[in-house]
């Protein structure tokens, strides 16, 4: 098993891995802006890592985010219903220890339960599957069992942000649910495992502090295939581009992807996703939003984003397969952040 970091040298194995990686991240010897030794406190602290996954259908999206930045953690998550809008949504900064997020990626387990809340997720690659249970409140009861396997092709890199910086990520769309039951405002929601499909993104590292981002992500089901693109650009990962699209386990890495939007207007026009030789080409049309914009730990966080609710047309090729892709719904986000 190939492992994260050369101890011997303090390198990082930077690539693409399509096996189990020895995620052996406290190894890593960190320094600062004048080279010297970062303690193991300081490093503990600046492995920062956020974990989303997004369930959705062609009537539904229910998202759910949960950001470790050391000291300071955040959820928050929504249930949009298409036609109207953003049925229930919440949001919580939890500080000190109560959130156990672990940095393992391919075991990594989430869990807190305290103030009516209810979370316990457990991802484990072995296994292949994400089992999760979240419970927010009065507003939103909801059960999972995402299929995820080394053999569903999940695009896994890891890449320098700066000299000492390096962040890896998870990224796969158009995984299929075993279980998923939901209630939002305590009335079920009868979205059914076989119509859903998952879309996660697992990103943990020593991420730069001024750290933004454009991305597009959807999955739809075509009779009974199953497609599924994530696209980013500005995101400080340029060596191996967090950039794929899925034809049921197939997988195409695309290295470099456009895009096009009126940042002051983005209803106006749309977002537009495309590729140079047109190999990919993507319309979004924004029907509402999510948005963060705000600042914590005394101006010492601040986060900017806006994430989209909409319908995506176009067409997307994966290993010479064409694909069109016709109205169906996913994300678009853009992303500001200083942690």
């Amino acid at each position: 098993m190939q492992k994260l970091i050369n101890k011997e040298n303090n390198t990082v194995n930077y690539g693409i891995y399509d096996e189990k990686i020895d995620f052996n991240w406290s190894d890593y010897k960190m320094h600062n802006f004048f080279d010297r030794k970062v303690s193991a406190f300081k490093k503990k602290f600046g492995f920062h890592k956020f974990h989303f996954i997004a369930f959705s259908n062609e009537n539904f999206i229910v998202g759910l985010a949960f950001v470790d930045i050391g000291i300071a953690r955040n959820i928050f998550g929504y249930v949009y219903q298409k036609n109207k809008g953003i049925i229930c949504q919440w949001q919580k900064d939890i500080i000190g220890k109560g959130l156990k997020f672990t940095n393992d990626i391919d075991y990594n387990e989430i869990y807190y339960h305290a103030h009516g809340i209810h979370i316990d997720i457990k991802k484990n690659i072995d296994i292949g599957t994400i089992i999760g249970h979240f419970k927010y409140r009065d507003i939103v009861d909801l059960n999972y069992e995402v299929q995820l396997t080394i053999k569903n092709k999940p695009l896994r890199v890891i890449n320098p942000s700066d000299f000492d910086h390096w962040v890896f990520t998870a990224k796969r769309a158009g995984l299929k649910l075993n279980v998923f039951d939901i209630k939002a405002n305590g009335v079920k929601i009868n979205m059914g495992s076989n119509d859903t499909l998952a879309s996660i993104d697992w990103s943990g590292g020593f991420f730069k502090r001024d750290t933004s981002w454009a991305w597009g992500c959807g999955s739809t089901k075509i009779n009974k295939d199953i497609v599924g693109f994530n696209f980013a650009v500005f995101n400080n990962n340029a060596l191996y581009p967090e950039n794929a699209v899925w034809f049921n386990d197939q997988r195409e890495h695309v290295e470099h992807i456009l895009f096009k939007w009126d940042y002051n207007n983005p209803y106006k026009k749309g977002m537009e996703i495309y590729t140079s030789d047109e190999r990919i080409h993507l319309w979004f049309k924004p029907l509402g939003q999510k948005d963060d914009v705000n600042s914590r730990g005394f101006g010492i966080v601040k986060t900017n984003f806006r994430q989209f609710f909409g319908e995506y047309n176009g067409h997307v090729n994966c290993n010479g397969k064409k694909v069109t892709l016709k109205k169906f719904l996913g994300l678009f986000e853009l992303h500001k952040a200083l942690w």
